[in-house]
């Protein structure tokens, strides 16, 4: 199984040198389950870290690794360019705002479905409740 450092460290380097990268680790493994991933869990540790690196603001706002939706209207003169807000194609979830957060989106589509699958995220089925 490939570490989640490595992988961190080769997508998204600006999480590798931030000194908070073992919080976003520790969020993102309490948020994986790990038994849904199987043998890629490592990589969905890694790519939900970054997401949510890059959506707490740490990859700034400049960041590449926004997903902004279509341009809706553009200029020229002044430079202004406007993004459409459009509908979440992940259920609700945010993931596709960032470009690791589509990674994990991929990621969740290619695994069998197993137990309760709302809004691209995993929810193990527990009795009782």
């Amino acid at each position: 199984m490939a570490d989640p450092r490595r992988i961190i460290a080769a997508v998204c380097p600006e999480l590798a040198a931030s000194p908070s990268l073992d919080d976003f680790l520790d969020m993102a493994a309490e948020l994986t389950d790990r038994e849904f991933f199987g043998k890629l869990a490592s990589y969905a540790v890694a790519y939900r870290a970054c997401h949510l690196f890059m959506v707490s603001g740490g990859g700034g706002s400049g960041s590449p690794a926004f997903g902004m939706g279509q341009i809706a209207s553009m200029s020229e003169g002044g430079l202004s360019v406007s993004f459409a807000a459009g509908a979440s194609k992940s259920g609700g979830s945010g993931l596709d705002t960032t470009k690791y957060g589509k990674l994990l989106l991929d990621l969740i589509k290619s695994r069998p479905t197993m137990g309760v699958n709302t809004a691209g995220l995993h929810f193990p089925v527990h009795g009782g409740y």
